[in-house]
């Protein structure tokens, strides 16, 4: 008996240290996954090099575009938003409350320091939601055709907002007129997560908004499919950055909390405009050319929450002569019949490349034709000649019901941060046709 009871107590002891180990390992593990959140930080290493010597002498701009105020749904000033875009050294802002202007009708465009800003609008359709940029007066929510010809004759940019936001998907991808496509919305790119990512970013945004943020930097591949399937010829559909902050989550009827704050969201993601001067300081000249360059596809969008970009070029030399994203390169048939033509400046070659560190940060950068990556370049800049039989097939296949064949090239940039792998930065697309 007494055997028994001494194994009894054994055991009884045994469990006990059991569990105390047990919960050791637990507090252990918490602990390290909270200085892993709290110290957790990805960022590019850039050097301080010249761009590309052929590159056109373009002049930068980066801005922050959609996001709603207390004019809609949003749960910050105009004035406080553009307070913040200063902080965070953003050349320019354009808000996109619901179906309004009225920060416009108010007066509130205008040069604050350094930062422009001027009012957006997005407005309800049958199919979606439709991002104007750069109108002057406001325009009722209501079918598509309608809008997208009131926006046209104010000389906007028409822009579909969050194609596959599954909360407000777009409804009809075969519609024409529109100039261009939100392909990275913040807004989507947090629905789009799966439950666990969520969960993640819920627990450790107190402890870390970067690392919460951090998660939606996610590619967002449906939206490029469909952008790459619009492209046509001179007629290419611009790709944009868009935050689509409103920092107003609805807990009950009476209580919403700033989640998450427009600081941190305005932090992740830019689009970047290429302007052809320099910017003259007054706010009117300034904002058409920020719109034409929009417009026209003069720009290319990041995750600039790894890093501002810098450096980055992307260009299509062809006789002489350098496209930007945007252009459409019309290429000569007859050149196809020159002998000599591996060694002549009629060559169509790509370039691009960033400034990023190698050393600290690996980098690629991927060519995409039509929607498929061709070539790729590690640690370097882009340098690729295109094949004569790829220019061939292009004048070769003649024109479809009198439009000519094209070819769309961009190029995405990829960056590893030891095992983790981001697609940083997207350009926009060169057309070449015959």
């Amino acid at each position: 008996m007494q055997n028994i009871g001494y194994m009894n107590f054994l055991l009884k002891l045994i469990t006990f240290h059991g569990f105390l180990l047990i919960f050791a390992a637990l507090i252990i593990f918490i602990l390290l996954f909270y200085i892993r959140i709290k110290f957790f930080k990805l960022k590019i290493d850039f050097l301080n090099t010249e761009t590309f010597d052929l590159h056109n002498k373009l002049f930068e701009l980066n801005g922050i575009i959609h996001f709603h105020s207390t004019y809609s749904d949003g749960s910050g000033s105009i004035e406080s938003l553009i307070d913040i875009a200063k902080e965070l050294r953003a050349d320019f802002l354009i808000s996109s409350d619901h179906n309004t202007l009225k920060p416009k009708l108010d007066g509130l465009e205008g040069y604050y320091g350094n930062v422009l800003y001027f009012a957006g609008e997005e407005i309800n359709t049958e199919f979606g939601h439709f991002l104007a940029i750069g109108i002057e007066k406001e325009i009722k929510r209501g079918s598509y055709k309608k809008v997208l010809s009131n926006i046209k004759k104010q000389s906007g940019v028409a822009v579909i907002c969050h194609p596959h936001n599954w909360w407000t998907p777009w409804k009809n991808f075969n519609v024409e007129g529109y100039n261009g496509i939100e392909i990275i919305n913040l807004d989507s790119q947090w629905r789009g997560m799966s439950p666990v990512y969520i969960l993640l970013v819920i627990l450790t945004y107190k402890i870390n908004p970067f690392y919460a943020m951090h998660f939606l930097s996610h590619k967002p591949k449906k939206t490029i499919i469909f952008w790459d399937k619009a492209q046509k010829h001179k007629d290419l559909k611009v790709g944009i950055a868009s935050i689509d902050a409103h920092s107003n989550v609805k807990i009950t009827k009476k209580n919403r909390i700033k989640f998450p704050k427009y600081s941190e969201l305005f932090s992740v993601a830019r689009t970047h405009v290429l302007l052809t001067a320099k910017p003259s300081g007054n706010y009117i000249k300034d904002k058409k050319a920020i719109i034409k360059s929009l417009k026209n596809g003069k720009c290319y969008f990041s995750y600039d929450m790894f890093g501002i970009p810098k450096g980055f070029y992307y260009e299509i030399s062809y006789d002489n002569k350098l496209y930007i994203s945007g252009d459409s390169v019309h290429f000569n048939v007859s050149d196809l019949h020159e002998v000599d033509m591996d060694k002549m400046d009629r060559n169509v070659i790509i370039y691009a490349g960033v400034n990023i560190n190698p050393k600290k940060n690996v980098f690629v950068i991927n060519l995409f034709h039509n929607g498929k990556m061709i070539f790729s370049s590690k640690n370097n800049n882009l340098v690729y000649k295109v094949k004569r039989s790829d220019l061939k097939s292009i004048c070769e296949s003649g024109p479809v019901a009198g439009v000519p064949r094209s070819s769309f090239y961009r190029v995405e940039i990829d960056v590893y941060f030891g095992r983790k792998n981001i697609t940083y930065l997207y350009s926009n697309n060169i057309e070449i046709y015959s």
